[in-house]
């Protein structure tokens, strides 16, 4: 049995690096002090003890790059949601926008129109979204234990 090291992380802003929708932003978790770092052109090293955007990249012991999102995870993520709902014209109606293309903006586009559905369906992905952070966190021997608010 493993033994995981436990670290202070914030795991909402884990959960949003995680399902960033652009695929090109360098999401970093620093698995000792348990901070979410973004390290765009807007980074400043001031804020972060004095860390570069260099040493992150350099030091992937400490600093796990956060995978990208993947689209096809998400639009799968879709498909499972349309398929779990018990209302029928809901079902067809979210088959139906995952069958055209740019199905995900298809999908979203129906969901605006149904604020409840919306709510389940984000709650839904927040759920599947922190399933994957924490297999990701164990596969890396770290277990996250939530910072207050």
């Amino acid at each position: 049995m493993t033994v995981l090291r436990v670290i202070n992380v914030d795991l909402v802003e884990l959960r949003l690096a995680f399902e960033a929708d652009t695929q090109d932003l360098p999401w970093f978790l620093d698995s000792h002090g348990g901070a979410v770092l973004l390290t765009t052109a807007e980074y400043d090293p001031a804020q972060h003890g004095g860390l570069t955007v260099t040493q992150i990249e350099g030091d992937s012991q400490r600093f796990l790059r956060v995978p990208p999102s993947n689209p096809d995870q998400l639009i799968a993520d879709m498909r499972e949601f349309a398929e779990s709902s018990g209302d029928t014209q809901l079902k067809e109606s979210l088959e139906l926008a995952l069958s055209a293309p740019r199905p995900d903006k298809r999908f979203k586009t129906v969901m605006s129109w149904l604020p409840d559905q919306q709510a389940a369906w984000n709650r839904w992905r927040q759920q599947r979204t922190m399933e994957r952070v924490t297999a990701w966190l164990e596969g890396h021997g770290l277990k996250a234990a939530a910072r207050a608010a």
